[in-house]
C-alpha cells in the first residue's frame, strides 16, 4: 500500500455518471458542496442546473461489501443530474448510502438514488467507521508543530 495519493485518485471535476453505476450494490456519497445556477449546454438548449461535488465510494459486488474493500472511490465528482443533485444537497457535510435507480418522472425518466437494505447498510456503515478510525488512528501520531 503505497502512502501517496495518485493524480487519477482526484477526479478534477469530472462528472458522475449514474448509467455506469446502476448494478452497484451500495454507494457511500458524501457531499462536499454545491454550485447553484450552472450554466449547461445540451441539444443546443442553454440552462442552469444546480451541482453538487461529492467522493463517491462505490461497492459494486457482494465481496466488496462483506470485506469492506471498495471497487472503487471517485473524488470530487459532479453529480449534475436533478434529482441525484437534490438528493446530495440536503447532505452537505455528511455522508449516505443508496443505489441508483431510473425512475419515471413527468418529462419521461430521471436517475434517483434509492435507500438499500439494512444489511447492505450495515456493511457499508462498518467500512465507513473503519476507514474513520484508521484516520484517526493516523493523525493521532501526527507530531505537533507548535
Amino acid at each position: 500500500m503505497s502512502v501517496f495519493s495518485k493524480p487519477s485518485d482526484f477526479a478534477g471535476g469530472s462528472i458522475f455518471k449514474p448509467g455506469e453505476h446502476m448494478n452497484d450494490l451500495a454507494l457511500l456519497v458524501e457531499p462536499k458542496k454545491v454550485q447553484k445556477a450552472v450554466p449547461h449546454t445540451y441539444n443546443g438548449v442553454t440552462k442552469t442546473r444546480d451541482e453538487v461535488t461529492a467522493d463517491v465510494t462505490v461497492f459494486g459486488n457482494s465481496e466488496a461489501l462483506e470485506k469492506g474493500e471498495p471497487t472503487k472511490v471517485l473524488k470530487g465528482v459532479r453529480l449534475v443530474h436533478f434529482m441525484l443533485a437534490d438528493t446530495a444537497e440536503k447532505a452537505i457535510g455528511g455522508a449516505f448510502v443508496g443505489v441508483v435507480r431510473k425512475v419515471p418522472t413527468q418529462a419521461g425518466s430521471g436517475y434517483a438514488f434509492r435507500d438499500v437494505d439494512a444489511t447492505t447498510e450495515g456493511q457499508v456503515g462498518n467500512y465507513y467507521t473503519n476507514r474513520e478510525a484508521a484516520i484517526n488512528a493516523a493523525l493521532a501520531d501526527v507530531p505537533s508543530f507548535d
